[in-house]
């Protein structure tokens, strides 16, 4: 399968035998990983899985987000028509890639599958699995989640690839959607997210959210439904406050 799987570590020896272990179950054209600063044993846990993988070794940050960062060097190196970026941290299923590609065409030209929290990962992790569950009935906002993507070599090459901004997933839809193209969850594909929750990230990320939804200039009735409704208050908080 053309498909170029972009992969950025930063000291992720505790994730990365699960998350690569389901990884090589699949068929793609090459895998390349950005190893960012790695001080633990990451990069020998990657050759074991992947000996004939591209690695790229990066000694220090010159963008302000370094994932963003790691990201476009992947893009600069990949070589296949479709670019799988997959975090160190998700677990994904042996025929993602299959089932992901089918619904490249037309317009769509990115698409992501359906992640979950791994629910016994923590008791917290538990928590966060069972509140995800309010997306059923209430979608307001609901995006294509970061961590795994799958999207065309051309058009992100078209809008420039990757952006030095705090939400590149959010800024990578934006700018495919300005040119014309769609993107879409597959809820037909679910990957899982192995992380063990922390309540200072989940704040964080919603701040981050509601400061996208700034950028974007989503209507403020729209971010307090989904602040309210789905239980996030910091989105909202992360909206109004002023930089």
């Amino acid at each position: 399968m053309d498909v170029s799987v972009i992969m950025a570590v930063h000291n992720e020896e505790r994730y990365l035998p699960r998350s690569l272990s389901a990884l090589a179950k699949s068929e793609f054209k090459e895998f390349i990983v950005i190893l960012d600063r790695c001080t633990d044993n990451s990069e020998n846990i990657v050759k074991k899985f992947f000996p004939k993988a591209k690695i790229v070794r990066k000694y220090s940050q010159k963008w302000k987000n370094s994932y963003a960062e790691n990201l476009h060097i992947g893009f600069n190196n990949a070589e296949s028509d479709l670019i799988c970026i997959h975090d160190a941290d998700i677990e994904s299923p042996y025929n993602f890639l299959y089932k992901l590609t089918k619904y490249i065409k037309g317009s769509v030209v990115s698409v992501s599958p359906l992640i979950q929290t791994d629910k016994k990962a923590s008791f917290l992790n538990l928590l966060y699995y069972y509140w995800e569950k309010t997306y059923n009935f209430a979608p307001l906002g609901r995006e294509p989640r970061g961590g795994v993507r799958l999207v065309k070599y051309s058009c992100l090459e078209e809008i420039g690839g990757f952006k030095d901004v705090e939400a590149p997933d959010t800024q990578l839809d934006l700018d495919l959607r300005r040119k014309g193209y769609q993107t879409r969850i597959v809820d037909e594909v679910i990957c899982l997210h192995l992380r063990k929750f922390s309540f200072s990230k989940a704040i964080h990320s919603q701040i981050l959210s509601g400061r996208m939804r700034r950028k974007i200039k989503m209507p403020l009735w729209r971010v307090l439904g989904h602040s309210i409704i789905r239980l996030r208050p910091f989105v909202l908080y992360g909206y109004l406050r002023k930089d």
